[in-house]
């Protein structure tokens, strides 16, 4: 993709492959330092910030605290007989506005996705999501970062679990613990998106993990995480990652 100033506020992206939070102006979250469980880094909004990728083109406006982002992605852009911003095209289309304190950030977030449902049937992917997420960093190091989101299905369907859904996730991260350049981490959130179901266990996701700078270029990853499922055994279980940077 190629993104590219328009005047002083202004920044456009197009590309025939970009990511969703590669065009937004702001992630307001910086959890985590070193990605564990994969359902815990979408700043609590799961389906509005929902990283889809495609073709797309987006713009961003930033000046003093605030910013904006308009965001349009066709997840099957390059298909021919589906193509951009078609009926039959899976098309997602986010908009954020966000406010950047010195210590703080807090950001509100809209996204439709139509998954390419001509048949007005029930289709997960095709929906209306909304978000609000936010950090505060601490003087000693410290970041708590949390979030929740909304997902409202165009047509919903009891039977196949789709339904409207709620997420949400608190993560913190307090960088040079024990050492410069280590971070602990701790997160909680939903393990999936939450139903308003009689019996519905509401299961959730758990992880630790300190994250070690051995050099400039590698850092050790040691993690525990426990991800629980509705109405079967938790998946429990630890790790040691390695990062290489070059």
């Amino acid at each position: 993709y190629y993104q590219f100033p328009v005047g002083e506020s202004l920044t456009a992206t197009v590309g025939a492959v970009v990511r969703q939070d590669d065009m937004l102006a702001v992630w307001p979250s910086s959890y985590p330092s070193d990605s564990v469980l994969d359902v815990l880094t979408y700043a609590g909004a799961n389906a509005a910030y929902n990283l889809s990728s495609g073709a797309g083109a987006g713009l961003s406006y930033a000046k003093d605290n605030l910013s904006a982002s308009l965001v349009v992605i066709s997840d099957e852009g390059t298909d021919a007989s589906e193509g951009v911003l078609t009926d039959e095209g899976s098309d997602d289309i986010t908009a954020q506005v966000a406010w950047v304190g010195d210590s703080f950030t807090v950001a509100a977030v809209y996204t439709t996705s139509d998954g390419g449902n001509t048949t007005d049937t029930a289709d997960a992917n095709d929906f209306d999501a909304w978000g609000i997420s936010g950090q505060y960093d601490f003087d000693n190091g410290i970041s708590l970062n949390a979030g929740m989101g909304w997902k409202t299905p165009e047509n919903e369907s009891d039977a196949s679990n789709i339904e409207d859904e709620t997420t949400w996730s608190v993560g913190v991260v307090w960088s040079d613990f024990g050492a410069e350049g280590n971070n602990l981490g701790f997160g909680i959130g939903t393990a999936e998106g939450h139903r308003d179901d009689s019996g519905y266990d509401d299961p959730l996701a758990y992880e630790v993990y300190y994250s070690m700078a051995v050099s400039d270029n590698i850092t050790v990853t040691p993690a525990f995480f426990s991800v629980e499922k509705d109405g079967a055994d938790d998946v429990t279980g630890g790790l040691i990652k390695t990062t290489f940077q070059f």
